[in-house]
């Protein structure tokens, strides 16, 4: 990887971080705006308290991306930057496109989301 495609990834990635916290700010703060507005009834206080946990949810989603973006400009600092952490295997440039952030390959990301949705499935229904 050439000094200016790095420099360039780099940039993209600290410019989606920043588009990342600007988001997460703005959740949180529409979901304490709730609690300040006050609410007229019980039923309009379910709808706020289910809004505000919606908020809330789309904040944590984008701090998750946040802190993936800090690990992938740790690795691009490293120099491990574009490699699976599976396999070992380059990332394909598309996906890296896509999600600059990523930490697997395409193959690598499908095999873990199915062995995440087998271990959903084993524990369904288990206290």
């Amino acid at each position: 990887m050439t000094q200016e495609h790095t420099e360039n990834i780099r940039k993209k990635l600290l410019a989606l971080r920043e588009e990342r916290l600007d988001a997460c700010r703005r959740q949180h703060a529409d979901a304490a705006a709730l609690l300040d507005n006050g609410v007229a009834d019980t039923a309009d206080q379910g709808l706020t308290d289910s809004l505000q946990d919606y908020l809330h949810l789309l904040g944590d989603a984008a701090r998750e991306e946040v802190l993936a973006i800090d690990d992938a400009l740790q690795r691009l600092r490293d120099g491990s930057y574009g490699s699976c952490e599976s396999c070992g295997k380059a990332i394909e440039q598309a996906r890296l496109d896509v999600l600059p952030f990523t930490r697997l390959c395409l193959q690598c990301q499908r095999q873990a989301e199915c062995q995440k949705t087998a271990r959903a499935e084993t524990t369904r229904g288990k206290l």
